[in-house]
């Protein structure tokens, strides 16, 4: 399907057929395009939990607030966004020539290095883009998925052994679904939503 299509066809889905599994071979397809999101000086401030294990699923469930689709799904993935993903900067410009490289390192230290919150900000953005694309890719191979910010942090964390350079940023479940797409719910016109030159100019349409 082209984008329009896709992008119509997505919805947040909780009910899934759990005898169609979501195989590596899924994963090594949805996440080859996942990886390719944009990020900031390209730093790639993302890791992805993919929980599967029936065990593991219900430990996952009961550290986000006892969600049934959490266990009820092929696959809940916890999207972990990496506070000290400018650590990372000399691997990320390795094949840059030296003095972009010795430029990047040290500015990408400079920015997120001192300021933690910044840091954490901008990880979570990078994951939350990250999260949208694997939502699209899953969806363009037949896969549904539900996008989850309701879990205890640092039950989740425990739960699938995180360390303290990162956090869960969103929690997505991902299946085959069950049941039609429900209608589309209420979206605001775009005059509301886009705004032309400044917040309180003219609406778009």
């Amino acid at each position: 399907m082209n984008f329009p299509e896709l992008v119509q066809a997505r919805r947040s889905v909780r009910d899934y057929d759990l005898s169609q599994p979501v195989t590596d071979a899924d994963l090594e397809a949805i996440f080859g395009d996942v990886i390719l999101s944009p990020s900031a000086f390209n730093l790639q401030p993302w890791t992805f939990v993919v929980v599967r294990d029936a065990e593991q699923k219900k430990r996952l469930r009961a550290a986000s607030m006892d969600q049934a689709q959490v266990e009820n799904c092929g696959a809940a993935i916890v999207v972990c966004a990496k506070l000290d993903a400018h650590n990372d900067a000399p691997a990320v410009f390795a094949q840059a020539p030296q003095p972009v490289r010795e430029r990047m390192v040290a500015m990408t230290a400079q920015m997120y290095g001192n300021n933690a919150q910044f840091a954490r900000d901008e990880a979570i953005r990078g994951a939350s883009l990250a999260s949208m694309t694997l939502m699209y890719a899953a969806k363009e191979r037949g896969f549904d998925t539900g996008p989850m910010i309701g879990f205890d942090p640092q039950a989740v964390a425990e739960v699938i052994g995180l360390t303290d350079n990162f956090i869960p940023a969103m929690l997505i479940v991902m299946g085959r679904g069950t049941a039609p797409a429900t209608p589309r719910g209420y979206r605001k016109p775009l005059g509301e939503v886009v705004k032309l030159e400044t917040l309180g100019g003219r609406g778009l349409v």
